[in-house]
């Protein structure tokens, strides 16, 4: 590991390339996955890994949330910390900053895993924010491969009920303009936008039945100061099988350990060290996260990182180009359309309306 410090924002901000496209990751495919849609291709270039150097730890895959992308918001902290602690570190991009229909969204992370669990043999740790903790969830229900390639999966803020916020509203316009996407049209949205509603269709789906299916281990964190994925109480839209004794559960609310913790829904998936001792605790360790194992209340005095004396390990600097690239990559399609995307022939039939 590089041992010079000192490494400025603007430097990690700057200098990435990508990893393992050079690697012929044999894709894992059992009979009773859906084909993709996405081209093969097209999947592969989404995904981008440190070198598989640490054969004792789970590789971890990061998720990113809506209107990012892996490097905008992994490369800073996630990251760099993850790899210091001797991880194998990868993240994807799921297309056009997550407006385009989840379903295809799914298959960028279905193919993640299997070629990381291709790759290096080893179960994969999994991570996701916002859309990247729920969405992934389609995944994990409708192709029974990534089952068997998943050790755990923490989820940090996570629409997995839906929310109850109105996203149609001045955050949508803003975010648009943010994006050099223009006035938001009269009654369109994005296709994302109408699934997470708590009555969607694909909510339904992939709620329907078992929560949490596979040998997974699921550890769900959320905030109360979360401004876009309501409610938090009292039935947490974040949580998984909600005090069901689920053994393969830990949902977490931030503030039933910290009171005065002032994390909010991009902090939990970015900055907020509460959250990454626990997703931390998550990954290496047998269960899911245990609140009392990763610290319990001296979680409390954790101070935010100073990102600018990370250690940047040089398999990290390795991967940090494509966070240049990200922001040449143009105008995302915003997927505009009038209603939620009809459900997919393989998820047809997964619940009664």
């Amino acid at each position: 590991m590089n041992k010079s410090a000192g490494v400025s924002l603007a430097l990690v901000a700057s200098l990435l390339q990508g990893c393992g496209s050079s690697n012929e990751l044999a894709t894992q495919v059992i009979a009773s996955d859906p084909a993709f849609v996405t081209p093969q291709a097209t999947l592969d270039s989404a995904l981008h890994c440190t070198p598989f150097e640490h054969p004792d730890k789970p590789p971890v895959l990061l998720v990113h949330g809506t209107f990012a992308t892996g490097a905008l918001q992994y490369t800073l902290f996630y990251l760099p910390q993850l790899a210091a602690l001797g991880y194998d570190v990868c993240f994807v991009t799921y297309p056009d900053r997550g407006l385009g229909d989840m379903q295809i969204s799914a298959e960028y992370v279905v193919n993640a895993i299997g070629r990381v669990y291709a790759a290096t043999g080893r179960k994969v740790a999994m991570i996701g924010h916002s859309q990247g903790a729920s969405m992934p969830r389609w995944a994990i229900k409708f192709w029974p491969s990534t089952q068997q390639a998943l050790d755990d999966f923490v989820l940090l803020a996570g629409p997995n009920h839906g929310t109850t916020v109105a996203f149609a509203g001045d955050l949508i316009g803003q975010l648009f303009a943010n994006l050099g996407l223009g006035a938001l049209p009269i009654g369109l949205l994005p296709e994302a936008v109408y699934q997470f509603a708590p009555n969607s269709n694909f909510n339904a789906a992939v709620n329907a039945g078992d929560e949490t299916p596979g040998e997974i281990d699921y550890t769900a964190v959320y905030t109360r100061l979360d401004e876009l994925v309501e409610p938090v109480e009292p039935v947490p839209t974040a949580a998984l099988d909600f005090n069901q004794s689920n053994p393969k559960v830990t949902n977490v609310l931030i503030q039933d350990i910290c009171p005065l913790a002032l994390v909010d829904h991009v902090t939990i998936g970015t900055t907020d060290p509460v959250a990454f001792a626990l997703a931390v605790d998550a990954i290496s360790h047998s269960g899911p996260a245990n609140v009392d194992r990763a610290g319990g209340g001296s979680l409390c005095t954790l101070l935010p990182v100073d990102l600018s004396t990370l250690l940047i390990a040089p398999p990290v600097q390795s991967l940090l180009q494509i966070a240049i690239d990200t922001l040449q990559a143009g105008v995302p399609n915003p997927h505009l359309a009038a209603g939620e995307p009809p459900l997919m022939s393989y998820a047809a039939g997964s619940f009664t309306p």
